[in-house]
């Protein structure tokens, strides 16, 4: 009885633990390596039973794609618009300072919405920098914009994937 107990408030912990981990996407933090760190700790304390080292391999995996396919999206993310490398450099560097600068509003949410708006603003001063007209600086603009929506959709849905994995290792 005791056992059950214990495991069922293991469990409820590291469901916990990986909802905050979701929940600091949203805040640009690297919530997919929060989850493999819950997955790590949920294994250590059962002695690697449930949640094997095979587990944490995968979890580890699809953080770095999880990862990479967010910074990826961010830099193609012009698509025809073919941006140059500055322009690619000012929109990952404006969502990173939008993302900062957001933080303390909406409870955490003003973080996404600082970074979307960093890198359409990043993105579009680069392109007006490098002597394109507005309409180009705008369409550069709303292209970052997107992909780094697209990044953060990819990355979300992937690491709801790992708190699914995660927690049916651990069942």
């Amino acid at each position: 009885m005791v056992d059950t107990a214990l495991h069922v408030l293991a469990v409820a912990t590291l469901v916990l633990g990986c909802l905050v981990a979701l929940a600091t996407l949203v805040i640009g933090l690297p919530g997919t390596f929060l989850i493999v760190g819950a997955g790590l700790l949920y294994g250590w304390g059962t002695g690697f039973a449930t949640v094997t080292w095979s587990v944490i391999a995968w979890l580890v995996g699809l953080a770095l794609v999880a990862e990479g396919l967010e910074l990826l999206t961010t830099l193609l993310a012009a698509g025809s618009e073919a941006p140059s490398r500055r322009v690619s450099i000012m929109a990952i560097v404006g969502g990173i300072f939008g993302g900062i600068m957001g933080t303390p509003l909406l409870f955490g949410l003003g973080s996404l919405l600082g970074a979307l708006a960093g890198a359409f603003a990043g993105a579009a001063i680069a392109t007006k920098m490098e002597g394109h007209d507005n309409n180009v600086a705008l369409r550069s603009g709303l292209a970052a914009f997107r992909g780094r929506l697209l990044g953060f959709i990819i990355k979300s849905a992937i690491g709801v994937v790992m708190v699914v994995l995660l927690v049916s290792s651990a069942i």
